[in-house]
């Protein structure tokens, strides 16, 4: 069988690739291995800025609107702050991941289902094999996330990530969020309004330090336990790209944000840069895939700057929040302010 483009994974990224390579008109199959919708283990919480991205349709999803931010230390002391506007919104991924899929399909995306990526061989046109058989394409996007097929096949390994432990459960609060530093060298617990959670760059016992916190908050740890791991990007070179017609996105690609973890934002803006890529350069579309990217990498690496400078002295970022940080950090979740910004900002309120 024959298309234009293949799209390896059905998540926010792949879906949403799928989307406008079709919208531009190419013949595109994606591949999922679960069927639709299935469970994701994630946080749920989009950042408000998504909204830019996001198809109409999008509100009816929302389980919970995010308008109050706590930071904490320690799970020990804490300060909140509120907004007027919405900061972010808590969705269930199963419903939001079939959503975007759903989108693809009505302008012309064709599903597999329960469908694996086996391999490809690499030509005048891409030979895709599937546990569904073979078919070819000009362009294949790998947007199968962390333990990425499409990425392991081009050579590439994950070397940066956080691990990350997540249980179920309605906690007390409404509209808002709480995130804690100090409990491990660089990473940071949360509480949403449906779930608890943990997640560390470093080999600490998550579970433990998990168990710890939640009784700190007054929670209990109940049902199962999910595990995970999240890429992240610091430089430019942590940005796998792919090859030649091949591109990879979202986690497949560690576009992450390694400060708080968020990837949804950045795999959707990764998919329009990499089908961008596509319709400019059809001939080799990875170089122009990173130069589309730059901007985004650039947010990225000074993410990463403040990461590094918040997970080392991880009192002082405490505090720093209560001076004004917090506030700032608002801005950039609702899409008004740059990672570059805040990092300069940061800068001349220290000097």
């Amino acid at each position: 069988m024959n298309f234009d483009a293949v799209v390896v994974g059905a998540g926010p990224g792949g879906a949403f690739s799928a989307y406008w390579l079709a919208k531009n008109g190419l013949k595109v199959l994606l591949l999922e291995k679960k069927p639709l919708p299935r469970f994701k283990i994630c946080g749920g919480c989009l950042s408000a800025r998504v909204v830019s991205f996001l198809p109409e349709g999008w509100q009816g999803l929302v389980k919970v609107i995010i308008r109050e931010g706590t930071l904490g230390y320690r799970g020990e002391e804490s300060f909140g702050l509120t907004s007027e506007k919405p900061l972010a919104y808590i969705v269930d991924r199963a419903e939001f991941d079939y959503f975007l899929v759903q989108n693809a399909q009505q302008v012309g995306v064709e599903l597999w289902q329960e469908c694996e990526l086996l391999g490809f061989e690499e030509g005048e046109r891409i030979k895709v094999y599937t546990s569904k058989g073979e078919v070819e394409a000009d362009f294949l996007i790998g947007a199968d996330g962390f333990y990425s097929k499409t990425a392991d096949l081009l050579g590439y390994k994950k070397k940066k990530f956080f691990r990350s432990l997540e249980f179920q459960c309605l906690t007390n609060l409404k509209e808002g969020v709480r995130i804690d530093v100090g409990l491990v060298e660089k990473g940071y617990a949360w509480v949403f309004p449906t779930n608890v959670g943990i997640a560390s760059t470093g080999k600490e016992n998550l579970l433990e330090l998990l168990k710890d916190y939640s009784t700190k908050l007054g929670l209990k740890v109940e049902g199962k336990v999910y595990g995970w791991h999240i890429p992240y990007l610091e430089n430019k070179k942590d940005f796998h790209a792919g090859r030649g017609r091949i591109l990879l996105v979202g986690d497949a690609s560690n576009s992450v944000d390694p400060l708080l973890g968020e990837g949804i934002y950045y795999a959707l803006w990764g998919a329009k840069n990499a089908v961008q890529a596509i319709i400019n350069c059809p001939n080799n579309p990875v170089e122009e895939y990173f130069r589309l990217s730059k901007p985004m990498i650039e947010e990225l690496v000074y993410a990463g700057r403040i990461a590094k400078i918040a997970y080392r002295f991880q009192r002082f970022s405490y505090n720093w929040g209560k001076k004004g940080a917090l506030k700032a950090y608002y801005k950039l979740l609702r899409g008004e302010e740059s990672y570059k910004k805040l990092f300069f900002k940061a800068w001349l309120h220290l000097i």
